[in-house]
């Protein structure tokens, strides 16, 4: 029985996977991922509390796979330390080549909403474990003199991939990402070779870059959106959101006069007020209630005098 559960859920992540690699999550209902699975929406939420839920599943799942393959070549012996990096480096580029409809769908919603896409716990505490590895294997290619320097490495691997990645994920720059590796680990060399010839103050300290990953400093800072961009998704949400067709209608009417109203230099109070509570019905389905609840937090600031903003 377990077994057979654990069938039908990757059946999901599968299917979810591939409709957000061609549409996107925003645009990809959880009525659509059940009927392509075969599936009733009913046992879809059985494994899957939510849609979030899903998302993140999803983004656990793709990481798992490049994962596997990255211990794979770190349990290979045979290669020396440089050899591990530099396969392993092109390990995630690899995957990422696989996985760039999915990565370009997920900068394309984020773009779309203003909501930077959730990271799993459990992905940011595997990326942190991999850190470790790669300042490991720096002081195994040049050796415990580079340890005060390793800070300053890591962040330039980091800063480095990242932008070697949203290169790759852009057609209209084609990147030969096979050679990405060589290039990168050249530049390690000189800049390793540098630091310890010249022996500079280092600037970040060699355990910074762990302790703010630990911290999820690398994540994009929580902003508040306008209430003018969640009124925009949450419209679009309804479009794909499995309601009443009345309470739909409802909703939008209730959301272009609270956009209406927001346009103005001074919002008024109990135009506001009542269109909160004519959206309140929002916040019991499952695919709004978080898009419901930012707009209420956002309108809610609307309300107060300006002295306590």
């Amino acid at each position: 029985m377990a077994e057979k559960s654990a069938d039908k859920k990757k059946l999901i992540l599968q299917t979810a996977f591939q409709l957000f690699s061609t549409k996107g999550a925003r645009a990809t209902s959880m009525q659509e991922i059940a009927e392509l699975c075969g599936i009733s929406k009913g046992s879809l939420y059985l494994q899957f509390k939510s849609k979030e839920e899903l998302e993140l599943d999803v983004c656990s799942y793709c990481y798992k796979i490049f994962e596997d393959k990255f211990m794979q070549v770190d349990e290979d012996k045979d290669l020396s330390p440089k050899d591990r990096l530099r396969k392993q480096l092109a390990v995630l580029l690899s995957q990422v080549m696989e996985l760039r409809e999915y990565l370009i769908m997920q900068f394309l919603d984020f773009a779309g909403s203003g909501k930077m896409p959730t990271q799993p716990d459990s992905v940011r505490q595997n990326n942190i474990k991999l850190i470790k590895m790669v300042e490991v294997k720096l002081k195994q290619i040049y050796g415990p003199e580079i340890t005060p320097y390793t800070g300053d490495l890591l962040l330039l691997i980091h800063g480095m991939l990242g932008s070697y990645i949203r290169l790759l994920l852009m057609p209209q720059l084609p990147l030969p990402f096979e050679r990405i590796p060589d290039h990168l680990l050249g530049l390690l060399d000189s800049t390793a070779e540098t630091y310890m010839r010249t022996a500079p103050a280092p600037l970040i300290p060699d355990d910074a870059v762990i302790r703010w990953m630990e911290q999820d400093a690398f994540s994009f800072p929580k902003t508040p959106r306008h209430p003018l961009l969640v009124i925009k998704q949450i419209k679009h949400e309804l479009q794909q959101a499995d309601i009443e067709a009345h309470l739909r209608d409802e909703a939008n009417e209730s959301l272009s006069i609270l956009e209406e109203e927001m346009i103005e230099p001074k919002p008024r109070r109990a135009i506001l007020q009542g269109m909160l509570h004519n959206l309140k019905p929002l916040q019991e389905q499952t695919d709004l209630k978080d898009s419901y609840e930012e707009l209420e937090q956002m309108v809610t600031l609307h309300l107060l005098p300006e002295r306590d903003r």
